[in-house]
């Protein structure tokens, strides 16, 4: 585990698989996938509250709030942190998305480190992000 005390969790838009190995070889911060924690499958209103509650900083890739299950304000509400990434993430291949994820671990470390609980940020194809 990471020193800076940051917890990322991933959802199901990431392979986890990719995510075990990025979290085994750059040990940058905590990171977790939801299949590993058994809430894989489960709707994200369900999940979400659970990975709030233990700190989590989320990561998705999901920025429709129909599918979401939460709209950004309620996100905020209760004081979620998350990272969505951009639109560009739905066109890329799995082999992309896991070259995109080792090339920007590091961005989203140091973002994940400077959101405020109540925060949705999206990041962007080269790490760059802007507040939600």
């Amino acid at each position: 585990m990471a020193d800076s005390g940051l917890k990322l969790l991933f959802d199901e838009n990431f392979s986890h698989k990719q995510v075990a190995f990025v979290a085994s070889e750059s040990r940058l911060a905590e990171m977790q996938h939801i299949h590993k924690l058994g809430w894989a499958g489960q709707p994200d209103v369900e999940w979400i509250p659970r990975a709030v509650d233990r700190r989590f900083v989320l990561v998705t890739e999901d920025r429709k709030e129909k599918t979401r299950g939460f709209t950004a304000r309620e996100l905020k509400a209760m004081s979620a942190r998350v990272l969505l990434i951009g639109d560009f993430f739905d066109h890329l291949n799995r082999w992309d998305k896991a070259k995109w994820l080792v090339a920007r671990i590091e961005d989203l470390v140091t973002v994940g480190n400077g959101l405020t609980p109540g925060s949705v940020t999206l990041v962007k194809r080269f790490g760059a992000s802007e507040v939600v």
